[in-house]
């Protein structure tokens, strides 16, 4: 069994299906979605439909991860501060695209609630949407795991191997943890999974950049980008 790990989708429809077509998920896969599906992208409802597929197909070996999009929707009294950064990162096109379907962006809650969590792991490998700062994951509070960049920006945690989103980078990397050492990571090459540091698969989707996936077959992993 493969686990497959995709980036930011922010509203961007064809890339997603592009990318599993790239990919080719099976049956016997794992899929682990990173959080931020809407906002930014022209085509939020579209990945709506297309993610509850996913999750009927799947069924327990598909995971959603809770990011800072989702949580600025599952908010029910947003401040004001709070309204007006979820407007300046894109909400305005996920209401568009619902409206255009004759839809609201409040009836992903239910399904939202449901099935995002805050963070997966398994024996050599966890994933999370922003970031992480302390040792077991769930010890760390919602604003590190939904909204805050440190990870990357400090590239300070040497913990156990964790693949994040949030932050857009030019292409998939690898950050040792050291506070200086990163390697970009190419696509196509099979590459030795790291036991420590932070891989963040989030380059630039629903703002010109590509979706990213990470495949991981056993103790190898590759990257796949559209």
């Amino acid at each position: 069994m493969r686990t497959i790990i995709i980036g930011d989708i922010h509203g961007c429809d064809q890339k997603l299906h592009a990318l599993l077509d790239k990919v080719h998920p099976g049956a016997e896969d794992r899929l682990i979605l990173l959080g931020d599906l809407f906002d930014r992208g022209l085509e939020s409802w579209e990945v709506y439909q297309t993610v509850m597929k996913l999750e009927e197909s799947y069924g327990d070996r598909f995971i959603l991860l809770r990011g800072n999009h989702e949580d600025y929707l599952l908010m029910e009294n947003l401040t004001f501060s709070q309204r007006m950064a979820w407007n300046g990162v894109g909400r305005r096109a996920t209401v568009k695209s619902f409206k255009q379907h004759g839809a609201q962006i409040e009836d992903v809650r239910p399904f939202l609630k449901n099935k995002c969590q805050l963070f997966w792991r398994d024996e050599s490998i966890q994933a999370v949407h922003a970031g992480i700062k302390a040792d077991p994951i769930e010890s760390n509070d919602m604003y590190t795991l939904l909204h805050d960049h440190d990870i990357v920006l400090q590239n300070q945690y040497c913990g156990p191997l964790t693949v994040v989103g949030h932050i857009a980078l030019d292409f998939p990397t690898w950050f040792k943890g050291d506070g200086e050492t990163k390697e970009l990571l190419p696509p196509g090459e099979w590459l030795a999974l790291p036991k420590q540091g932070v891989i963040c698969i989030d380059t630039g989707c629903g703002r010109g950049g590509r979706l990213t996936a990470m495949i991981i077959d056993g103790d190898q992993f590759r990257m796949e980008s559209v």
